[in-house]
């Protein structure tokens, strides 16, 4: 057994539940300094081991036990693999592009299930599309070449009506993805993955008495999306590593199913700079340096810290900062507001993991200067399609639609370019909104609130997290995004995939429609 997955295992033991009860317990210890508890940082096997796959790989969606700090052996879904000679549950899938993959998805659960490959090219059979969700006991087969970018993109359940229940209680995991540019980076900043370039999935969750993942919206919260009152980091509630005195990485996913984050790294009060280099389709053309950015469920920022400047002993936090969550919502955000049923309100302000400066190291490196090229969208002879987002009663809506199996309400051309405005009613509030088979192009934000135009430093109120390729883009109140979407591809025949909310209680309540791509 790995030295990381001992340190895992032996978590539940270092903290015993005591009469106060295990929600109490994680509640009170997410909020405190000390004594907090070590990340969680990924090794070589065990529960998200790092895994390059080799031949066909089998991935068995199963019920588990994993003992997380201060709890009992917490109730989990995961995806179990055993791969030359190692087991694994949730790895981390680490491939190269251009690589060709041959994966089993084995369904041994008591629910339907599919599995979904989050920001990844592929034909539509493929996807994870939820109409090709299936029954308990049976099995899907896929098989396809990865032709993204290196970059950070994940796999996780997307069972139709399940999808929010099934990834809230653990049917998620990283996909990294290498290149050339990604391995070139990892030579000049000497980063290696699990050390000091480290993949950080944070995640808010509610437990029971015993320690258990609670997940039992009300009517408000499905419509609003589930929040949790225990932030994780890796699993791991109130987190702390220690760093030495030179830069890392830190691959940053949302994986919450409804929670915004604004993320600033802090010491002493004072926001630390730092640089975002990577967004959902990999590496930006240069690093951009910034002092906090918005993570909405099921993005990704890949960041570099520099700690070089740093002394030992000193004390930093990546925390989330506080924010209006529904800032151009007009009386809608008010009444969300007042209807708030979490203990950590939407917008609150929080640690996330505690950093602290143990070793001074010597070597010295300096961020490059140009990380990838990034080709803009031909968008001249675009075609212009309007996206609207908006609400009816208890449900969200995508142009007046929801989802239906069998209907297509956006059809487009195969090679064709589109520019789609997203546009989200005032009376609203922020939804993440993902494509499934294509990255695109965020090229403009419109009438957003104050909060997102005071990041918007790079062209058209775009922020960092805009730049580059993207699959899933939040749309805040009243605001507009212009995307470029092209929809080239060699596939046969037409596609089929979704378009939808990323708040995965309003993708379960079926605001999500089919998209065909027309051969």
């Amino acid at each position: 057994m790995s030295m990381n997955r001992r340190k895992f295992l032996s978590l539940a033991a270092a903290v015993p539940l005591t009469a106060i009860g295990a929600n109490a317990f994680f509640r009170n210890s997410a909020h405190a300094a000390e004594p907090g508890f070590p990340l969680f940082i990924p090794g070589a096997s065990g529960p998200f081991g790092v895994l390059e796959p080799e031949g066909p790989l089998k991935l068995v969606a199963e019920h588990g036990r994993l003992p997380l700090a201060g709890g009992g052996a917490t109730p989990f879904l995961w995806y179990r693999a055993s791969h030359q000679g190692k087991d694994y549950q949730n790895p981390i899938l680490r491939v190269r592009s251009g690589q060709e993959l041959k994966v089993t998805l084995a369904n041994s659960l008591s629910q339907p299930t599919i599995l979904h490959w989050h920001g990844l090219h592929l034909p539509g059979k493929m996807d994870g599309h939820p109409r090709n969700t299936i029954d308990a006991g049976a099995e899907y087969h896929y098989a396809y070449k990865v032709m993204n970018r290196g970059g950070t993109y994940w796999y996780h359940t997307h069972a139709h009506h399940l999808t929010a229940e099934q990834a809230y209680k653990g049917l998620a995991s990283f996909f990294i993805v290498e290149d050339d540019d990604d391995l070139a980076l990892r030579q000049a900043l000497n980063l290696e993955l699990g050390v000091t370039d480290l993949p950080l999935v944070i995640q808010d969750k509610r437990f029971n008495d015993k320690g258990e993942f609670l997940y039992k919206p009300n009517p408000m919260e499905g419509m609003m999306g589930y929040l949790g009152d225990v932030i994780l980091a890796n699993l791991t509630p109130s987190a702390f590593t220690e760093i030495g005195t030179r830069i890392y990485r830190f691959r940053l996913l949302n994986g919450s199913n409804a929670r915004i984050y604004k993320l600033a790294f802090v010491k002493d009060g004072r926001k630390l700079p730092y640089h975002v280099i990577g967004t959902d389709g990999g590496l930006l053309d240069k690093p951009y340096p910034v002092t906090e950015a918005f993570l909405s469920p099921g993005e990704r920022l890949d960041v570099l810290l520099d700690a070089s400047g740093l002394a030992v002993g000193d004390e930093l936090r990546l925390r989330s900062l506080a924010f209006d969550p529904l800032e151009g919502g007009g009386m809608m955000g008010g009444m969300m507001r007042r209807m708030n049923v979490s203990r950590l309100a939407s917008g609150e302000a929080f640690d996330i993991l505690k950093l602290k400066v143990a070793r001074r190291v010597s070597e010295r490196h300096r961020l490059p200067a140009r990380l990838s090229n990034i080709r803009p969208i031909a968008t001249a002879k675009a075609k212009v399609r309007p996206v609207r987002l908006e609400m009816g009663p208890m449900r969200w809506f995508i142009n007046g639609e929801t989802y239906r199996e069998d209907a297509y309400p956006i059809e487009v051309r195969r090679n064709s370019t589109e520019i789609w405005e997203i546009r989200n009613d005032r009376h609203s509030m922020a939804h993440p909104m993902h494509m499934h088979g294509f990255q695109f192009q965020v090229l403009a934000r419109r009438n957003s609130p104050a909060q997102v135009r005071a990041l918007g430093r790079y062209g058209n109120g775009r922020a960092a997290g805009d730049l580059g390729w993207k699959d899933t883009v939040l749309v805040w109140p009243g605001e507009t995004v212009r995307l470029a979407v092209d929809f080239s591809h060699d596939f046969g025949g037409d596609q089929v995939y979704v378009f939808h909310c990323h708040n995965l209680e309003h993708e379960d309540n079926d605001m999500m429609v089919n998209m065909r791509v027309r051969a």
